[in-house]
């Protein structure tokens, strides 16, 4: 249980062990971190009779005051061993309590460290900088016991956030328990922060603190955070408040002499050659307390003392926007990334916005207009996947007019950020409204290309882009190349992958990286909607690893889900997928990457037993859900996945076909139709309910998704389709399927066997399908292939729950967290170990329950629990 005030849930052991005899225990620590509690909660196991007294900051004028509280005495004002005995002798074998030392008065100070050999005295003091340094010399001294208390593990602290905040999502609560720092009563306020505000209230910067409500938490903590700054000596507190600055470790060079001071309080530690604030956010507050002047003059210091883009932020933040300008175009030259001349171009368009205009350069020479900086950092922008910083920093053609060049070149950038963003509609508006005519070719040239992806997202059947006409002197322009790659591969005419993949090239060459990743996220998705998955897992893979090294975010993940979604229907290394997976979908994801996450983590948690966690997954994510009700191959499989799993899950109902559903023609599609024909079979309703819908299945342009749904058409119709008998006609396609997906290879062999009495036909595919799903972990397939078996007496050894019995209370915590859906960095945070810990818990958990996968072992501790 945690005290009402968010402190420190009780001391179990250790600091009071010497209350059993005279002496003096200190409890020290910083604001919030739950002294009082810690001292209530002490005193209340305390065996005998306990004196309560405190100092308080408006009393400190008077003598002994913080004592008379507790002995209900007044003391001897002029001499102090008199007052010590006075006390003694009024707490006898008692417990004397002094909470807030650091606000007591000078004779109660003096009177401390005389009682420590007679009585036994309990203090809290507020550190750093709570006492002078002579006064806390003594009391060091007398000290039989003086505990720094650290504040709330991982685990505690996450229990105490989610009292405050039970829905907080895991994005929200993660960003508020690295802010606190296990630091109980800032969990309080940053968790009830967030609930009312989101992540904004949560993040670095916020408004001056000590302008809340005088009675709220917020307000306490942040007034008592702020006196215990104005405590600490001048070289301490600017080391602090240059922490709170920069938002991130920094080394001791950098941050001044103060940082010995601040270590030996606990208010950073040191680890290497950096120095990290803990919590963080009391390293903000100390920034958020400095006098406006001295917190500019900090800024500008730490420009002086940092290199290119930090720099430029720290002058910008100063109020030096011209130096700031020059810096953030110092760094642009300079950058190596995408990522960092995007943000460096951003940050200059900013600074020449506070400085009134673009100032001039640094040797005198003309400015750059506004405008064309500005649709600079928008394209880098788009570079990086940032839409939201491009719409930002575009200019608005409806409030100043502007040359034809620029007034395309906007519209040109417009639709690209609505495109990035999936609405296609939208980009295909923009770029349509602003003709081409009469601007460069260059322009012409990114006009169209937009026009042309544009068009091929919003028209399902690529009419539209059809129809867009490509002036032949633009055709080999690098941006027109790659429009007509992508038109080439709707169309899948021939040379079509070398088309995308020679566009790319061409795009990089011409220093155009945001056509390079639409070449290779087109040649993606067109190879995953052929079943090519391997093909497709590898050239995201390549890409993935680009556009992180060029700091694009956004291209990054889309790429990564679209890599984890290939291995999830590849079926190699499902903990790989669950892990990177769930990862992802912790973080803000653009749409695209958002639906292939969670199809991925959901499927693999499906197949591999977790069903709960997959199902609940899929309805918990609401963005996910969204992105799922869209147009476009991510949202399909996202559907397919919720069908899917209802399928595995037991509920044939739920993962029927709707009557309105529109046929398609991709990978997706194909698996929509597969998953009908398993559910009508487990609803033993094909002809009745679903009518003569399409039983052949010969319309289907993949070969392995017609061969299955036609294997499937001789079975439900009870016809011999093309004079090959069914389970014939299933292995057939169970081959095609191989080495694409490993779980349609065994739903296929699982079919074999179903369709036919003849155990001679049946076992061999059977086995088969047992042995690639026992090898591949897929739990609920291997469930039904056993349950196949037993028709023709082939029994398996079921699994002996029991098991779980050998495993630790920790091994079964951790596995239980995994069956959740939980990767490691979290279950690590979660229980306060690290993660090499919780990998040596799971694969001990594996070898004693005789798991394949990390998955099998929780859903096997989970079916142990039931």
């Amino acid at each position: 249980m945690f005290d009402a005030d968010g402190g420190t849930p009780a001391i179990q052991d250790g600091p009071d062990a010497p209350l059993r005899r005279p002496g003096l225990v200190v409890l020290a620590g910083g604001p919030g971190i739950g002294r009082t509690t810690a001292l209530r909660s002490l005193a209340a196991r305390f065996r005998g009779p306990v004196f309560t007294g405190g100092g308080l900051a408006t009393l400190r004028h008077l003598p002994g005051m913080a004592l008379s509280r507790a002995v209900r005495a007044r003391l001897p004002e002029r001499d102090v061993p008199l007052a010590a005995e006075a006390v003694r002798a009024r707490v006898g074998e008692g417990l004397l309590v002094v909470d807030d030392v650091h606000h007591a008065d000078p004779l109660s100070l003096a009177v401390l460290p005389l009682l420590a050999d007679v009585s036994r005295v309990l203090i809290a003091i507020r550190t750093p900088g709570g006492l002078p340094p002579e006064t806390e010399a003594a009391l060091r001294a007398a000290a039989v016991r003086w505990t720094v208390l650290p504040g709330l593990d991982p685990a505690a602290a996450r229990e105490l956030a989610r009292q405050v905040a039970p829905t907080l999502d895991e994005r929200l609560l993660a960003a508020v328990l690295a802010r606190a720092g296990g630091n109980p009563l800032a969990i309080r306020v940053l968790a009830a922060r967030a609930v009312a505000g989101g992540l904004a209230s949560v993040s670095a910067g916020e408004a001056e603190p000590g302008i809340s409500d005088e009675d709220s938490a917020t307000g306490a903590l942040d007034r008592a955070v702020a006196a215990a700054v104005a405590d600490l000596p001048r070289p301490a507190r600017t080391a602090l408040a240059a922490l709170g600055l920069l938002g991130r470790p920094a080394s001791p060079a950098l941050l001044g002499p103060g940082v010995p001071e601040l270590t030996e309080a606990g208010w950073v530690t040191v680890d290497g050659d950096l120095v990290v604030p803990r919590p963080r956010y009391l390293a903000e507050v100390a920034a958020a307390v400095l006098p406006v002047t001295e917190r500019t003059g900090l800024h500008r210091r730490l420009a002086d003392l940092l290199p290119g883009l930090e720099s430029a932020r720290h002058r910008a933040a100063g109020g030096d926007a011209v130096s700031a300008y020059r810096t953030a175009l110092g760094a642009v030259r300079a950058a190596a990334t995408v990522g960092d001349r995007a943000a460096a171009l951003l940050l200059a368009v900013e600074s020449a916005v506070a400085a009134g205009g673009v100032p001039t350069d640094s040797d005198g020479g003309r400015p750059r207009s506004l405008v064309s900086l500005r649709l600079e950092a928008a394209e880098a922008a788009l570079a990086a996947g940032d839409t939201t910083a491009c719409r930002r920093v575009l200019p608005d053609p409806s409030a100043e007019p502007l040359p034809v060049g620029d007034r395309v070149r906007t519209a040109v950038l417009r639709a690209e950020a609505s495109l990035q963003a999936g609405t296609a509609g939208e980009a295909l508006a923009a770029v349509s409204a602003v003709p081409a005519a009469g601007a460069p070719d260059v322009l012409r040239a990114e006009h169209t290309r937009v026009t042309l992806l544009a068009a091929l997202s919003a028209d399902a059947t690529g009419a539209a882009a059809r129809a867009v006409a490509v002036p032949g002197e633009l055709a080999g322009f690098p941006a027109v190349r790659v429009g007509l790659a992508a038109l080439a591969a709707r169309d899948r005419r021939d040379g079509w992958i070398e088309g995308l993949t020679a566009a790319a090239s061409a795009a990089l060459a011409d220093g155009r990286p945001v056509d390079a990743w639409w070449s290779g996220w087109l040649l993606t998705e067109h190879l995953l909607a052929d079943g090519r998955i391997t093909e497709a897992g590898s050239v995201a893979g390549q890409y993935r690893a680009a556009c992180a090294g060029q700091l694009a975010y956004s291209w990054e993940t889309r790429f990564a889900a679209t890599e984890l979604w290939c291995g999830a229907l590849l079926g190699a290394d499902l903990d790989t997928v669950v892990r990177g997976a769930v990862d992802l979908l912790d973080r803000t994801l653009p749409a695209q990457a958002r639906s292939y996450a969670l199809a991925a983590a959901s499927l693999a948690l499906a197949d591999t037993g977790a069903l709960a966690p997959a199902r609940t997954r899929l309805d918990r994510d609401p963005a996910g859900r969204a992105a799922g009700t869209g147009r476009g191959p991510g949202p399909e499989v996202v559907r397919w996945v919720d069908r899917e799993v209802s399928w595995l899950d037991g509920q044939p109902d739920r993962a029927l076909e709707p009557d309105d559903a529109p046929a398609s023609g991709s990978l997706a599609g194909g698996l929509g139709a597969v998953t009908t024909r398993w559910a009508r079979h487990d609803l033993r309703s094909a002809a009745e309910e679903r009518g003569d819908a399409d039983l052949t299945g010969g319309g289907h342009r993949l070969l392995p998704v017609r061969a299955t749904l036609s294997a499937w058409a001789g079975v439900e119709d009870g016809t011999v389709v093309e004079h090959t008998p069914p389970a014939t006609a299933f292995e057939a396609a169970a081959a095609l399927w191989q080495g694409s997906a490993l779980r349609e290879q065994i739903r296929c062999l699982l079919a074999a066997g179903l369709s036919t009495p003849d155990a001679d036909r049946a076992l061999p595919p059977l086995l088969a399908a047992e042995k690639y799903a026992e090898h591949a972990g897929l739990t609920v397939l291997l469930g039904r292939v056993h349950r196949a078996l037993r028709r023709y007496s082939v029994r398996r050894a079921t699994i002996d729950r029991t098991r779980t019995r050998t495993l630790t209370a920790r091994e079964r915590e951790v596995l239980a967290l995994v069956a959740a859906g939980e990767p490691t960095r979290r279950i690590a945070g979660q229980l306060g170990i690290s993660r090499e810990t919780v990998e040596t818990h799971v694969r001990a958990g594996m070898r004693k329950l005789g798991a394949r996968t990390r998955t099998e072992a929780a859903t096997l501790v989970l079916a142990g629990a039931e």
